[in-house]
């Protein structure tokens, strides 16, 4: 079985996030069909396990989550061409799930191929499957890292093409508004209410949103509230979150955020505007000389896929491995579109990271 068909077996398991132990048992009994002996499950459901090698050579960890966004229930891979490149699809319903079933794919083939060689030569390595990564890098925040070995990590997780190795990757804070008004009858003493909806719109109507700098994003995603349409509406909570590479950047639209809540507030006589902000995760950045980007960049040429460097705007598990000392970077897999009905995944090019990431480790 190659990593395209392994891929492909792996596409049809269902993994929402939260319910990620049928992959994680499918995962694990693969792996102790190649002989691995070490495994566990830690408390958050994440599955660790050890690959032996040459004592001799650095540990690495290879990482991927085991969780996928919805609709990712009941995918059919399709094979198809695009560009007349052999890709996978789902057959429209679904996401594929390439995100991050291929980084799962790549490890188990990776490992599988090291066994047939016994486990002689390779660098010792560190398998980490995580869980809920799609919603909020749940597993990596729980992950135990006192038991980690390894000198530096790649997450099989990276969206584009093979090659790309994302170095850093953004601060993330989510936002929460909560605008307070005052609730009456809508028809017999409108002027006796506050309305948390216009308050809110009127919010809305100034608050920065979109791509701000190459560097800053804002985005409003939720809005709700009211009670009904003869009540002038008492409450509405605004949901959004902002990601930056810049600290500066980050705080200062916070603090513009709070100036525009404030001027609301005032406008509106009666009525309360309160932002809450959390931080999901801290910015990440590995210098172009570590030895985890030197020697993937030396892989990268020698099998010419054009190696380079990029940051994401996205959170990644790499976020938490980082912040806890673990040099880590993401390696780009060759899908595309993740997160929606049209993902899919060039076939060359997942082959062509097995390669990569094979020759990083043997």
């Amino acid at each position: 079985m190659g990593v395209v068909e392994r891929f492909e077996s792996i596409v049809p398991i269902d993994n929402p996030s939260g319910q990620e132990s049928r992959i994680r048992d499918h995962i694990a009994e693969a792996l102790r069909g190649f002989g691995l002996s070490y495994l566990s499950v830690d408390a958050a459901g994440n599955l660790f396990g050890r690959v032996p090698g040459n004592p001799a050579k650095d540990t690495i960890m290879l990482s991927a989550h085991m969780d996928s966004v919805p609709p990712c229930e009941g995918i059919v891979p399709v094979r198809d061409t695009r560009g007349e490149r052999p890709i996978l699809r789902s057959e429209g319903r679904t996401i594929l799930g390439a995100d991050d079933k291929a980084g799962i794919a790549v490890a188990l083939e990776i490992v599988e191929r090291l066994a047939a060689q016994g486990f002689q030569h390779n660098h010792p390595l560190e398998l980490f499957f995580s869980t809920g990564e799609e919603i909020g890098l749940i597993g990596a925040k729980g992950f135990d890292m006192a038991q980690v070995r390894a000198k530096y990590c790649y997450v099989l997780d990276g969206e584009g093409r093979v090659g790309l190795i994302f170095n850093a990757g953004p601060s993330q804070e989510n936002i929460q508004i909560a605008c307070t008004g005052r609730a009456s009858h809508a028809g017999i003493s409108p002027e006796a209410g506050v309305s948390a909806i216009q308050m809110g719109a009127a919010l809305c109507a100034q608050l920065p949103s979109g791509r701000l700098a190459d560097d800053l994003t804002c985005n409003i995603g939720v809005i709700a509230g009211g009670n009904a349409m003869n009540i002038v509406a008492p409450d509405l909570h605004i949901k959004g979150e902002m990601r930056s590479h810049d600290e500066a950047k980050l705080t200062g639209l916070l603090a513009e955020y709070g100036n525009l809540c404030a001027q609301v507030e005032e406008r509106f006589a009666g009525g309360q505007v309160v932002l809450n902000h959390v931080r999901r995760y801290n910015h990440f950045w590995v210098p172009p000389e570590s030895e985890v980007i030197q020697r993937a960049i030396s892989v990268g040429e020698a099998l010419q896929v054009a190696p380079q460097l990029a940051a994401m705007n996205i959170g990644s598990d790499a976020h938490i491995l980082n912040q806890n000392q673990l040099p880590t970077v993401v390696l780009g897999m060759g899908f595309h579109y993740s997160h929606s009905l049209g993902e899919f995944i060039f076939c060359e090019e997942l082959e062509q990271v097995c390669q990569m990431v094979e020759a990083l480790v043997a």
